[in-house]
């Protein structure tokens, strides 16, 4: 094994692929790394009316301390991402510039106690921007403590988060839109375990105080989970109640979806309960298995859709080209199901799959999310040098809408657009030259389908590319 290596390759779509890893010890117990990733794409996707290029790229450095009593670490990453919003649903005569530029400054710091109340200690702060002057400010700092009573550990966390954003606009441009606030959070559980019965039984509060609509509420949720091991090491149930509240942020949405528009409405999502029940274990010595099924009450559930098109003061993304936040109430059903597999040394595979139903309280349809989704991951080890990884990706059909801003009689125009489902196979192939150098092939979309990931947002199709990796020490 060494300690650093750097990849390079190069495909169709004028797609480039760039790795660099460094990790360098400095003394006894200290150690530093850093890594530069760049991904990027000139695009092509036929019959598109604006451009729809794409660049990735990330910067990090990593320091850590490691002694007797604790581990330190701090890292700093730099985070730069251009998109295109060529999603248009009609033909245009107009001028766009379509390019979206997101950059995000990350700095961080955790330790880790060997010894005493106190086990872990983290501060994280974010700030993330965009090319239309957005900005937002996430500072969060967590601790875990635990106090050994009743022979069985009390394990708490104790959470601090500190948001603000703004947008420069609103969608139709009249005003800006600001959002903040600040969330306090305590989770103590009490873990009892006897034979083969384990409960895990807990409670995790909120506070959250927002800033711009000058409110304040208080949540609470259950955190209970019950497993009894029915064959030892072979077949275990669990069932479980819990809930929680999520922060939602600008940034997270971009990650999910980068074609939103700079207009978002921010606020937090809450999980009142979510009970599930399921089983896990082996069928053989080679083969394990995680079957559930569950029932939550989601509220405020984050939900994209398309935006409207706009008549009135023309912008790059409100074409229809873009997409925003709504909100609502859903009750989720869920069946899932895991498969891991090792047949032999040479040969792992792991299935998974999800059913869903919604049910949601104001919004027609619980706008694109799947009701049936899977993958396939497997790695087989071809000989000594040749190494073959595959993965297969399935998503079900979704629902969104097309809108149309009247601008005569101030209504709007609206039909419902159904996303068909697709399959994604990808291939790559490893062959090691020499201890040092290797090559690869990656063959993306095999089935060579333009299919809409998003509403009139078409992917690439076949994608192939090559490259090499070199390994070394310094």
């Amino acid at each position: 094994l060494v300690q650093n290596y750097a990849a390079l390759g190069y495909g169709n779509y004028g797609t480039i692929l760039g790795n660099l890893y460094l990790n360098h010890r400095l003394g006894r117990g200290e150690q530093i790394w850093g890594s530069v990733e760049h991904h990027s794409s000139q695009g092509g996707i036929d019959d598109l009316q604006l451009e729809d290029y794409f660049s990735n790229n990330t910067i990090q450095v990593n320091y850590v301390k490691s002694i007797k009593a604790f581990v330190w670490d701090t890292d700093v990453a730099y985070k730069r991402q251009v998109v295109n919003w060529y999603g248009l649903p009609f033909e245009t005569t107009r001028t766009l510039d379509p390019k979206q530029v997101f950059s995000t400054i990350e700095l961080g710091s955790d330790v880790q106690f060997s010894k005493g109340v106190f086990r872990t200690g983290e501060i994280q702060f974010r700030r993330f921007s965009d090319a239309y002057e957005s900005q937002e400010f996430y500072l969060k700092g967590e601790t875990q403590f635990q106090l050994n009573l009743l022979y069985s550990p009390i394990n708490s966390t104790i959470k601090v988060g500190y948001l603000k954003g703004s947008f420069t606009k609103n969608y139709i441009g009249s005003e800006a839109q600001n959002y903040g606030n600040i969330l306090l959070s305590l989770a103590p559980s009490y873990l009892f375990t006897q034979d083969d019965f384990t409960v895990l039984a807990g409670f995790k509060a909120y506070y959250l105080m927002d800033s711009e609509q000058n409110k304040n509420d208080f949540y609470i949720y259950p955190n209970v989970d019950v497993s009894y091991t029915v064959v030892n090491s072979i077949v275990v149930a669990y069932a479980g109640i819990k809930g929680d509240l999520h922060q939602n942020t600008y940034f997270d949405f971009v990650q999910t979806n980068p074609f939103v528009s700079p207009t978002l409405d921010i606020r937090p999502s809450s999980t009142p309960y979510n009970v599930f029940v399921g089983t896990k274990g082996k069928l053989s010595q080679t083969i394990g298995y995680d079957v559930q099924g569950s029932f939550a009450r989601e509220q405020d559930k984050a939900l994209f859709r398309t935006n409207f098109v706009s008549l009135r003061i023309p912008t790059n993304y409100n074409r229809g080209n873009s997409f925003r936040v709504v909100y609502d109430d859903v009750d989720v059903f869920t069946v899932s199901g895991a498969l891991e597999a090792d047949m032999s040394q040479k040969l792992s595979m792991r299935l998974n799959g999800a059913f869903y139903n919604y049910s949601s309280d104001l919004e027609p349809s619980v706008w694109n999310l799947p009701d049936f989704e899977a993958s396939l991951f497997l790695e087989y080890q071809l000989s000594e040098k040749l190494m073959l990884a595959g993965s297969v990706f399935y998503l079900g059909s979704r629902q969104d809408t097309i809108n149309m801003e009247d601008v005569f009689f101030s209504e709007f125009i609206t039909s419902e657009v159904k996303l068909d489902a697709f399959i994604d196979a990808n291939v790559q192939l490893d062959y090691d030259i020499t201890n040092q150098f290797s090559a690869f092939v990656k063959v993306n979309n095999i089935a060579n389908k333009s299919y809409n990931r998003w509403s009139n947002y078409p992917v690439q199709g076949l994608q192939i590319l090559g490259g090499a990796t070199y390994k070394f020490d310094f």
